[in-house]
């Protein structure tokens, strides 16, 4: 069946540099912190999945992360030492440091010290044992700011590396043993970044683009490299310590592997050049290796995944935590979440024949499709072959076609934050009257009127008692009641547009959801049962679900527990089936009304397996099919899933081999994949109409700053 789409690319909320990052090997969950000075927590045990979102605040910078077992640490510009509460990401102690702003920290291997060094030349040492952070002492004072410190393997020895200067400090004492000068013919050297071999060897990298190998018992010089056409801003080096990759303003990744040399008796190793990865064209801040893959992070503001061999490359974009949007079908309304502005805007409108079919011009949107990239150097994204999935021909029955406007979106209303404060969550009621959103101190709910021609359109705020913020909010499809989350519990409103919202229950959440901070908050439609579900799943893998009965929502059931975290799930109101998707691509169905779970066929398909990217959100389609179908976006791609078969429940019998056979003599026939760079949401407008949010590659590069000038053969 057709659909008409409405592909909104006015979306272009504005891509935020990464300044840090540091990764957690034991829980494998990588924090990292943009310009803004928000923070991130993503999972990286299966596919990668934005796990907790913390705001960014006006005058804070976040400069330094370091993980001390299952604690974040961080620092920045403002001059304290911060440890943050791992639950609800606020902070949890604050330490002022000796010299004012900070540009580094760095954690020892046993996680019981931290080192920070500061703009004025202190490097603050503390005890970060039995979840406390004690003054332990500062180091001699030396001159110039430390821009980067390093521990080695046994935590005895710090090294630094600031303007010229690189020294090696005992920890113990508190003295520097050893100093190194990387000055050349009197130009002022940065030493951006340092690492520690086990054999005490020191490895820099400076502002001239050099990376040097020191002894750093003797401070004698190794080797050195002119690998890098300017700044080296940072190093990462393998658990094994045979491979490390650099990289910095000259986004070129390099890559060198130690050689073992041996000229008779004598065997000596030395550091060799490998291979190089073009896969970002800005600056590039910080590289992490995670196993067999390398995350690279920088100015561009991309989450970038690397490994080789195979050549394989994942790039994450720069978009705002979910939700981005929300839309009202019956009034064609588009609710769409910046940083610290909303705006809301009506669709535009098709044209429409005598007959009432719609009006279609000559323009192939497959063209349009395809993707510009701005530098074809640039390795690609690893994606999979969408026409090696689908039905060839059910693909050339299906061109798109472009439709005959007559009237062009338009902008209705833009809402600026009190403070320019980040927003944490929004929504648009089913009803398009009245939006709400939340920053991390205040909660605005707001009535929307507008004229049906938009000459007349107002705002005026509604008084919300009670409550002051949330994490989660969501309405019910009546718009009367909204649903709201904060710190482990939550808040049922009566919602009056008038008279204002008013809690009316309370729900304590410690028993069903383990976590304070949740993923997920949903409320079902209307049901053939006419049952109304809530549920809300956190980041302990916990999902639960309430019923609404005599106008309260009543606990009903929790969720079989799962090993991995919950990307998606969504609620098919006609079936009453809640169906969830996993990060490891599992889709499991719920059957609400006999309270059994089974594994959705689709999500055993190789198609399906072989994604890198969690599902990032599912929708069920209005207009039921022959067969069950089920559409998941992520931030690349539109797959459209179908159930040809019907499964056995997780509890009932196991089905015979016979029709397991039959189910999977071609599994890749249930899915059809549309490729979108990229996807930042989908919504139903109706059981044929629909409206997708894209945020074009070249419309985030185009807000970056200039990258570094090159020079291609020779011109």
């Amino acid at each position: 069946m057709a659909c008409k789409l409405h592909r909104v690319r006015f979306y272009n909320p504005k891509p935020e540099q990464i300044n840090c990052v540091s990764f957690n090997t034991k829980s494998k969950l990588l924090a990292l912190a943009r310009q803004d000075a928000s923070i991130e927590i993503w999972d990286l045990n299966f596919a990668p999945f934005l796990l907790k979102f913390k705001p960014g605040e006006a005058n804070t910078s976040v400069e330094a992360l370091g993980w001390v077992n299952h604690r974040l640490l961080s620092t920045g510009l403002g001059g304290a030492l911060l440890e943050w509460d791992m639950e609800t990401l606020s902070i949890k102690f604050t330490m002022i440091l000796t010299g004012y702003a900070a540009w580094c920290l760095d954690v020892n291997s046993s996680n019981t010290l931290v080192a920070v060094g500061t703009e004025q030349g202190y490097i603050n040492l503390y005890s970060v044992e039995n979840d406390e952070i004690v003054y332990k002492k500062i180091f001699d004072k030396q001159e110039g700011r430390i821009l980067c410190c390093k521990f080695n393997n046994t935590g005895s020895v710090l090294v630094t590396g600031s303007i010229d200067t690189i020294r090696v400090w005992n920890v113990e004492t508190g003295h520097a043993t050893c100093r190194m000068s990387v000055s050349r013919r009197a130009k002022e050297t940065i030493v951006w970044c340092l690492a520690v071999l086990s054999d005490n060897t020191v490895i820099s990298g400076d502002s001239h683009g050099r990376l040097t190998f020191w002894d750093g018992n003797l401070g004698d010089q190794i080797e050195s490299y002119k690998c890098h056409k300017s700044n080296i801003l940072s190093i990462a080096v393998s658990d094994d310590e045979n491979s490390l990759y650099c990289s910095g303003v000259d986004p070129v990744i390099m890559n060198f592997v130690k050689v073992n040399c041996s000229s008779g008796k004598q065997s000596s190793a030395q550091w060799v050049k490998n291979v190089q990865r073009n896969i970002h064209e800005h600056d590039v801040r910080a590289l992490v290796i995670h196993g067999d893959k390398l995350i690279s992070v920088g100015a561009d503001g991309y989450l970038t995944l690397s490994s080789y061999p195979p050549k394989w490359v994942m790039r994450i974009p720069p978009m705002i935590p979910a939700p981005r949007s929300a839309v009202c079908p019956q009034k064609k309304l588009l609710l769409l979440r910046y940083s610290n502005y909303l705006e809301v805007w009506k669709l535009g409108s098709y044209a429409v024949n005598e007959s009432g079919n719609v009006t279609v011009t000559n323009v192939n949107l497959n063209q349009s499709l395809k993707q510009k990239d701005s530098n074809n150097e640039l390795e690609k994204d690893s994606e999979i072959d969408a026409l090696s999935i689908t039905d060839n021909k059910s693909e050339k029955q299906h061109q798109a076609k472009s439709l005959k406007l007559t009237e062009a979106p338009i902008k209705l209303v833009s809402i600026q934050t009190k403070g320019k404060k980040q927003i944490k969550c929004c929504d648009l009621s089913p009803s398009g009257e009245l939006i709400v959103y939340s920053t991390d101190s205040n909660m605005t709910l707001l009535k929307l009127e507008c004229d049906d021609d938009q000459t007349n359109i107002s705002l005026a705020k509604v008084l919300v008692s009670g409550l002051e913020c949330c994490d989660r909010v969501a309405f019910t499809e009546d718009s009367r009641t909204m649903v709201a989350y904060k710190d482990g519990e939550l808040k049922v409103l009566q919602v009056d547009p008038e008279a204002g919202a008013t809690i009316v229950q309370n729900i304590a959440c410690e028993k069903y959801l383990r976590s304070k901070c949740i993923l997920h908050l949903q409320i079902s439609k209307d049901t053939p049962s006419k049952t109304i579900y809530l549920v809300a799943a956190d980041t302990q893998s916990d999902i639960a679900v309430w019923i609404k009965k005599d106008n309260k929502f009543r606990f009903y059931v929790s969720l079989p527990k799962y090993r991995c975290v919950p990307s998606a799930l969504t609620f098919d109101n006609e079936e009453e089936k809640l169906i969830v998707a996993y990060v490891d691509q599992e889709l499991i169905e719920y059957d609400l009304v006999k309270a059994r779970a089974s594994k959705s066929a689709v999500s055993e398909s190789a198609a399906w397996r072989a994604r890198s990217a969690a599902a990032a959100a599912l929708c069920v389609p209005p207009a039921r099919p022959a067969h069950p179908a089920l559409l998941a976006r992520d931030d690349s791609s539109l797959w459209l899933l179908r159930s040809d078969a019907p499964q056995a429940d997780a509890e009932g019998p196991t089905p015979k081999k016979k029709n397991k056979k039959k189910n999977a003599v071609n599994p890749n026939s249930q899915i059809r994949i549309i490729p979108m760079k990229y996807l930042a949401d989908f919504h139903w407008l109706g059981d044929d109409e629909a409206v997708t949010l894209e945020i074009l590659p070249e419309n985030i590069i185009s807000q970056l700053p200039p990258v570094i000038a090159t020079k291609r053969h020779n011109v």
